[in-house]
């Protein structure tokens, strides 16, 4: 009986405890909400509409994003081991392969975190290109898209070369070797990219300094530029979610856009694809959808990290002039396109004149294509150039892999 009487007091003691403590944190927080608008950046975040069809598919930028930053954490995590030296970066990611477990997952993670982030930004791209999703307003985003892409190519090659051993020397000698084939200027970028005339120490020292600074510094403001956009402009989805759109009548259409809920309706936009038919909330819907397919990522990352790893070659040495560098996957194709064009004069031809073209008509979809159709078969101007493009790049890295494996 004495106990069952101390309970209610042991409750109430409780209360009493916690209760300035409950008060206490309630006025931090109205204080900082008040002078940071807390409240209602959380409700413009997550309560906004977006298109119900196709959801699945616009997971794939929020899964691009994620996998950035997990390659943000597990770089810094890589930092408090790595040394930037070539006496000692492959001695250091040597000892974290055979003596720290931790370290060599994480490792692992990185390596497979952007071959993961490539294939997932790629398709990415595609969704938005197929969906028309780069026609006004939106052609500034498509622009900073394109940008993002190269710069996340340029991660991809300048970190291949930090671990300073056969692969990642010849890869540095092979890249600051083409770059001489720049008109004019090419001397001039082949001595800052390895710190002098030769190959040396500046050479990691310098590549180091553009992988975890340069690149980081365009790419996370730009980042941001990027969600600021498609904030500003709204998601626009694939051409099912504006079926019957351009039919409706505009008493019909004025009404759904007055109850529809942040970003729509969309600043102006071709008639017919301001607001979707069919709309859904981004909080819990297409959370949801987003975070299973990025928990699904970062699970496969995870698992290819533990059971494959990241490989380490033999340390650099300059003298194994018979050793033949194998590119990464993912650029395969610029590789075969190297091999194909062996002349001197031929060189800046197959390896920037190309792929600059590429570019440059990739840059200006967006202004290429000023048809108001959103249906692929709709648009064979801009579809057929883009399907035979792709199929050039796996025909060519179908040929750079037969080369180096005798496949």
């Amino acid at each position: 009986m004495k106990e069952a009487s101390t309970a209610p007091q042991r409750s109430r003691l409780a209360a009493t405890l916690t209760r300035p403590v409950a008060g206490l944190l309630a006025t931090t927080y109205r204080w900082v909400d008040e002078r940071l608008g807390v409240s209602d950046l959380t409700h413009q975040l997550l309560y906004e509409a977006v298109p119900r069809r196709g959801a699945w598919a616009y997971s794939l930028g929020s899964a691009t994003l994620i996998i950035i930053v997990l390659q943000i954490v597990t770089g810094m995590f890589l930092l408090w081991t790595y040394v930037p030296s070539t006496t000692e970066a492959w001695e250091s990611l040597n000892y974290i392969e055979h003596h720290d477990e931790f370290a060599a997952i994480v490792r692992g993670m990185h390596l497979w975190g952007a071959y993961v982030l490539f294939v997932v930004i790629g398709l990415h791209m595609i969704r938005t290109f197929v969906s028309g999703s780069y026609k006004k307003p939106r052609e500034l985003n498509w622009i900073v898209g394109v940008v993002l892409f190269l710069l996340v190519l340029g991660l991809g090659i300048t970190g291949a070369m930090l671990p300073w051993d056969q692969a990642a020397y010849w890869t540095a000698t092979v890249v600051t070797h083409v770059v001489d084939y720049i008109p004019f200027l090419g001397n001039w970028v082949q001595e800052i990219l390895r710190g002098g005339p030769q190959m040396g120490p500046e050479t990691l020292t310098r590549f180091f300094a553009i992988h975890i600074w340069l690149l980081p510094a365009l790419l996370v403001p730009l980042i941001g530029l990027h969600l600021v956009l498609l904030r500003r402009h709204g998601e626009h989805g694939s051409w099912v979610n504006y079926e019957g759109v351009e039919v409706e009548s505009e008493q019909h259409r004025a009404e759904r856009m007055a109850h529809a809920e942040s970003p729509y309706p969309a600043l102006p936009s071709d008639p017919g694809y301001a607001v979707p038919v069919d709309l859904d909330q981004f909080f819990p819907s297409q959370v949801f959808k987003d975070a299973v397919l990025s928990f699904g990522l970062v699970i496969l990352i995870f698992v290819m990290a533990v059971v494959v790893g990241a490989p380490l070659e033999r340390a650099a040495n300059p003298a194994a002039l018979n050793y033949v560098p194998t590119p990464e996957w993912f650029f395969l194709p610029l590789d075969q396109i190297l091999v194909q064009f062996p002349q001197a004069w031929m060189i800046p031809v197959g390896v920037f004149v190309i792929p600059g073209i590429g570019t440059t008509l990739l840059m200006l979809v967006p202004f290429l294509d000023r048809t108001p159709d959103r249906e692929p078969w709709r648009r064979p101007e801009v579809m057929a150039p883009a399907l035979f493009a792709v199929l050039f790049l796996i025909f060519e890295a179908l040929l750079a892999v037969n080369r180096l494996f005798n496949l």
